[in-house]
């Protein structure tokens, strides 16, 4: 962590990463991500491929925002739904084309 001085006060500044890097447990487990376009909400097939306590990092054939709310589905059980929000998403041609990561709500 490093410090700045601003304005005579001196103000902790942590790399991107510190703050945000939680421990992963790998799941590879099929969800489902329901997203509402329009007015109509679609149920979009998708695996889990880690979770942590504040998120998911899923990977599948869908196209989303960034902020976008999203509520996520494991396996077939509907009653356990998580509320998310659309925190990045992989870049085309990287090794995280295709996957999402989701921040709990």
């Amino acid at each position: 962590m490093w410090k700045i001085a601003v304005e005579d006060k001196t103000v902790p500044i942590s790399p991107a990463h510190e703050g945000r890097r939680s421990k992963r447990i790998v799941m590879r487990k099929g969800a489902s991500v329901v997203v509402n376009l329009g007015s109509k909400p679609q149920r979009v097939p998708c695996l889990i491929v880690d979770r942590s306590e504040g998120g998911f990092r899923l990977r599948g054939g869908f196209r989303l925002k960034r902020g976008q709310l999203v509520e996520v589905i494991p396996g077939d059980d509907e009653l356990n739904a998580i509320r998310c929000s659309v925190v990045w998403i992989g870049k085309p041609g990287s090794k995280q084309d295709g996957e999402i990561g989701l921040q709990a709500l």
